[in-house]
Order: structure tokens, then C-alpha cells, then sequence
């Protein structure tokens, strides 16, 4: 707690202008009692923080808990743990600590971190952790070979003719033109001699002229403009496509994936299968009616393709499905996934329509007319209350699956082996509620959006971090928990 007083030294120092200020017009003994009572809620929210944090060294994992108002509690299984570093600084000397990072190669910052524990703990942590870690690879080692099958060199696995590029391109509405646009009136001065403050100065002096014209010829201009720019986005984001996606072709290069696509600049990239961490699967809501979706991969970083990379950019279902095969993975149908639970219904109204009505509330203290935009909540609401529906998850032999999206709809496959660190998360409104979520880290994703379940009963969410790091000799989660049934009890 000291430690975190004294880092905390050098923001709290910008304050004392301020405090200055106000104690030019205040009376001492109300300033040294107000920067006491400031002191004193600094350090119960320390000391709140120290007595929360607790780590544990599980049969099969490291677990860490923290968190005042909203509680993690990150599971990390010990084959997973890459490295164990120690920091020592200035500060951690003069009290004898150290700091312990574990790291995993996942997505958060802090996958694992032990901050200010006792040097010789430190050294223990170290020791023991890597012990176990080399246990706990050995015995998934001696497991059968179940990877991604290699397919022969230059096998076809997909590829996209200058008519589906084309119809992809209609999906890609943009419109960057119009930051183009901007952009070059910043160059007009120059080489075409035109100021650009006088094309805006003769703008608005015309806005009186339109505002003047009969409704009906204002709502035709208007319908007339906003169709030009629509034609002009879909033009643009046909063009961009077409630019990038020309000649897409996937093929199999003996345990790997070779993916070239290009018009005028062409890219040829190599994507190792066991470097492939996850799939996923999305689509927005005309694509999805009309049987398309997208198909990417989540790569662990190194040589050649990192991060996200397409696989398959505008797919029929069956497509998805083989390439899904090669990968050695299979998505399950969501009538067969297991909805969150009710109280999610309650957290999604809470984000998607509390603050838009809380704003037309508040402008109705201004005008009256405020509350005409009260219809546009309606959407939100219902919004709202398919989202429930649509977030599904799933775990069976060895593949942890997970949907969510009204609107624009994905769906996560990921094979519990490369699944990096599992935290449980549980905020303050959710406490209230009984319900947690579970965030699953792999390597090279963006943690946010990832595969995370949101809105567990608290007893569903403990058996899915107990599943998820529970692998036994073939790599695969324990698949059988009654307490991961229908979700539907929650109130």
C-alpha cells in the first residue's frame, strides 16, 4: 500500500495548485480537514484494493482474484503459463518485494500479475510454477496427435470469382470519398489558387436560399442528395473490394495455408494451421438472410500472417463448413447452444437504452418537443430484448463456441487447448443479479472482442472456468456438467 502511495505521489502533487486556491478563500482548518478526509478515503481504497487481491496455486492452475466494485477471477492453467518473470525496482527493493509476471502469451497486459509480493515468495513462485508447467506439458505430450490435418500441396480449398468480388463489394458501402474529399480542400489554396473558407462562406450564404424553397422541392433535393451519396458509397466500396480482393484464392501447402488476393498491389501470405487459434464466424443481417458469411482465423504472432486473417471473406455455409474441416473444427447449430441467462435481458437495456433516454429526458428541460425522438428507443428496446437470444455458447468435445449479435451476428470456435487464461468477472450490477462473465483469453486476439460469455448464472460461470481448465490426455475439456444446462431458471 505504501508502494501504490508513494507512485501515486506525482498526480496527486498536481493538485496542489488547486488545493492552493480554494485555501486562499477558505478558512486552514477546513483545508487541512478536507485534505485529511482526502488522505483517509485514499487509503481505505488502498488498503479496499490490498485485503481484495488474493492468489492461489490450484491442483492445475494459478488463480488470481481482485477487484472492489467489480471482482475478476483470472485462472491460468500451467501449461499455459510461458514465462515467469521477476521485477525488482527501487521502491520494491527498499521493502524487500518483487513483482511476479506470468506470461501466457495472450491478450491483456497483465495476463498474470503479482505485484509487491516477498523476494523469497518470488523466487519460490518462479521455481514451482515452471516445475508444473513442465509437468503439465509432458503430460499433454504424451497425447495422440490430433492437430489439423495437412492438406497436399496446392489442394483448392477456396476461391472467389470477379462476380462474388463484385457482389462482396456491394456489402462494403463506404465512404471515404467524402474524407477525400475534405481532405483535398485543404490543398485548393495552392495549386488551384481557390480558397477554400470562401467555397464555405458562399456555402452558408446559400443555406438561406434553400431553406426558402417550397417543402416539397426541399424534400426532393434532399432525397436526390442522399441518393447520390449512396450510389457513390456502394461505387466506392466496390471499387475497394474489387482492389483488394481481386483473385482471392486459398489453397493447402502441406500443414499450411497459402492465401493470395490483389488486383494492383497482390499479397501472398502463409498461415501455419497449428498457429491457428481460433475461428470465427460473422455476418450482417442481409448477408445471413441471403446465405452468406465470413469466415476468418486468429493467429498466434511470428513469422509470416499475425492477428485476424481471412480465410474465407464471402462464403456459402457448406464453404465455411470444409474450410472449418481442414481446420479440425466443426461449429454446432444454435439450437443446440445454451442461451445466458435471464438477467442479461436487464444489463442490455441498462447499456443499449439507458443513456439515450436519459439524454431525451434531459432535453426535454429544454424543449418539449425533446419528446417526439422517443419512438427512435423502440428499436433499441428490442434490440435489447433479442439479444438474450442470440447469445449462446457451448462446450463440447474439446471446442468451446460462442455466439452473440442481433444486428451484425458472430460466432466464436475455439479449441479449449488454446485457450490461454479464463477470467471470471463479475460487476457490481451483476452481483446484485447473480450472474458473471467469463472473458477467454487466446493468443493474438483482441481481449474485448473475443470469445467471452457474458451473463452466466454465477454457478454456470464457475463450472465453465472449471471445464475450460480442466484438459485431459487428448486435450479435451470435461464435456459432462449438469450445471451447464439450460440457463432459461434465471429470473
Amino acid at each position: 500500500m505504501l508502494i501504490e502511495i508513494v507512485r501515486g505521489a506525482p498526480s496527486t502533487l498536481l493538485g496542489v495548485p488547486a488545493l492552493l486556491a480554494i485555501g486562499a478563500r477558505a478558512e486552514l482548518w477546513l483545508v487541512l480537514a478536507g485534505t485529511a478526509v482526502a488522505l483517509l478515503l485514499a487509503g481505505a481504497v488502498r488498503w479496499l484494493a490490498w485485503s481484495r487481491f488474493t492468489y492461489a496455486l490450484t491442483a492445475d492452475a494459478v488463480v488470481i482474484e481482485s477487484g472492489v466494485l467489480s471482482r475478476n477471477r483470472r485462472t491460468i492453467p500451467y501449461e499455459r503459463v510461458a514465462d515467469v518473470g521477476i521485477e525488482r525496482r527501487l521502491l520494491q527493493r527498499l521493502f524487500g518485494l518483487a513483482k511476479v509476471t506470468l506470461e501466457t502469451g495472450g491478450a491483456g497486459a497483465d495476463e498474470g500479475l503479482l505485484d509487491s509480493v516477498s523476494s523469497a515468495e518470488a523466487e519460490r513462485l518462479r521455481n514451482v510454477l515452471r516445475q508444473r508447467r513442465q509437468t503439465a506439458q509432458k503430460v499433454l505430450s504424451t497425447a495422440p496427435d490430433e492437430g489439423a490435418p495437412a492438406p497436399g500441396p496446392g489442394t483448392p480449398l477456396f476461391a472467389m470469382s470477379v462476380p462474388r468480388v463484385l457482389l462482396w463489394g456491394l456489402f462494403n458501402f463506404s465512404l471515404v470519398w467524402i474524407a477525400v474529399g475534405f481532405g483535398a480542400l485543404q490543398y485548393l489554396d495552392g495549386p488551384l489558387d481557390v480558397d477554400s473558407s470562401e467555397l464555405w462562406k458562399a456555402a452558408f450564404a446559400e443555406s438561406g436560399t434553400v431553406r426558402s424553397l417550397p417543402a416539397s422541392a426541399l424534400a426532393g433535393a434532399i432525397a436526390a442528395a442522399g441518393a447520390i451519396v449512396l450510389a457513390v458509397g456502394i461505387v466506392a466500396g466496390v471499387i475497394r473490394t474489387t482492389l483488394r480482393e481481386h483473385g482471392f484464392t486459398l489453397t493447402g501447402e502441406d500443414g499450411r495455408l497459402r492465401r493470395r488476393r490483389g488486383l494492383f498491389t497482390q499479397s501472398d501470405a502463409i498461415i501455419p494451421l497449428p498457429r491457428v487459434q481460433l475461428a470465427a464466424i460473422d455476418s450482417g443481417p442481409l448477408r445471413r438472410r441471403l446465405g452468406w458469411s465470413r469466415l476468418r482465423a486468429q493467429l498466434l504472432g511470428g513469422d509470416g500472417a499475425k492477428g485476424q486473417q481471412d480465410l474465407a471473406p464471402f462464403a456459402r455455409q457448406d464453404e465455411v463448413d470444409r474450410l472449418l474441416d481442414v481446420l479440425r473444427l466443426r461449429r454446432a447449430h444454435p439450437a443446440d447452444m445454451v442461451a445466458v441467462a435471464r438477467g442479461h435481458v436487464w444489463r442490455a437495456l441498462l447499456r443499449g437504452v439507458a443513456l439515450p433516454a436519459l439524454l431525451i429526458a434531459g432535453a426535454t428541460l429544454v424543449t418539449p418537443l425533446a419528446l417526439l425522438a422517443s419512438p427512435l428507443l423502440l428499436p433499441l428496446v428490442a434490440i435489447a430484448l433479442l439479444d438474450r437470444r442470440h447469445h449462446r455458447y457451448r462446450l463440447a468435445s474439446g471446442l468451446l463456441q460462442v455466439q452473440r449479435g442481433v444486428i451484425g451476428r458472430a460466432t466464436w470456435i475455439v479449441p479449449i487447448a488454446r485457450v490461454q487464461t479464463v477470467t471470471l468477472r463479475r460487476s457490481w450490477l451483476q452481483r446484485r443479479l447473480g450472474l458473471a462473465s467469463v472473458l477467454v483469453d487466446t493468443a493474438g486476439g483482441a481481449r474485448l472482442q473475443g470469445p467471452n460469455v457474458h451473463d452466466l448464472r454465477l454457478a454456470d460461470g464457475r463450472a465453465l472456468v472449471d471445464q475450460l481448465c480442466r484438459v485431459d490426455h487428448a486435450g479435451h475439456g470435461d464435456v459432462t456438467a449438469p450445471s451447464l444446462g439450460d440457463a432459461s431458471g434465471m429470473a
